[in-house]
């Protein structure tokens, strides 16, 4: 009987503790992520090459689109995947003869772990048109301040991941002409997105 109300107690424990002290790391990197790094205001955006899995890609290659770019990396928590989730429901919405002319870039700030091969991956799950590009911490250190973006990685020791990545988390919408138009929160309802999409492809 003893031998019972062990297994019983021990089973309640796994059941109600294990889950707590996961949801409770969850719950750290996911402060720890939101504590988010203010980028600059004003930027002067430009130029820029890359790595992916076609090979080297430069935001000149897309003269004639519209680009919308994002900062992050794929062990993100939540607003990476807020912001990917965000572009894929406007891109739902754009005709085919639209999407030939948009694209999305996302810029992984976080090199040691988002090879090219991870970052297919994880950007073609949300939609064909976002592009997975990544660097040296040099080169995407250089493109970031470019763009006005700011990070900081955090040691983490005791969490799954071991670090966090704090950063500025807007959407830059890049014209046909190369320049910055605009910049969205990495939630903005699709309506004003796709709104502003639409106008720099009816313009150019």
């Amino acid at each position: 009987m003893c031998w019972k109300k062990l297994f019983f107690k021990s089973n309640i424990f796994l059941l109600v503790f294990v889950p707590l002290f996961f949801l409770s790391e969850y719950l750290f990197l996911l402060t720890a992520h939101e504590k988010k790094v203010s980028g600059i205001k004003n930027f002067q955006g430009g130029n820029f090459t890359l790595k992916s899995t076609e090979g080297p890609f430069s935001l000149k290659d897309l003269r004639g689109s519209v680009v919308l770019l994002f900062f992050g990396y794929t062990s993100c928590p939540n607003v990476c995947p807020i912001s990917l989730v965000t572009i894929s429901n406007v891109f739902s919405q754009m005709s085919p003869d639209e999407l030939k002319r948009t694209k999305a870039l996302f810029i992984s700030l976080d090199p040691e772990k988002d090879n090219l091969e991870i970052l297919k991956q994880y950007t073609d799950y949300f939609h064909p048109n976002i592009v997975g590009l990544t660097d040296d911490i040099k080169t995407l250190t250089k493109v970031a301040k470019q763009y006005g973006v700011k990070y900081k990685k955090t040691l983490v020791p005791d969490s799954a991941l071991g670090y966090v990545i704090s950063h500025s988390d807007d959407i830059f919408v890049v014209g046909p002409d190369g320049n910055p138009q605009k910049t969205f929160p990495h939630d903005t309802n699709t309506v004003p997105l796709l709104a502003q999409i639409k106008r720099l492809l009816v313009v150019n």
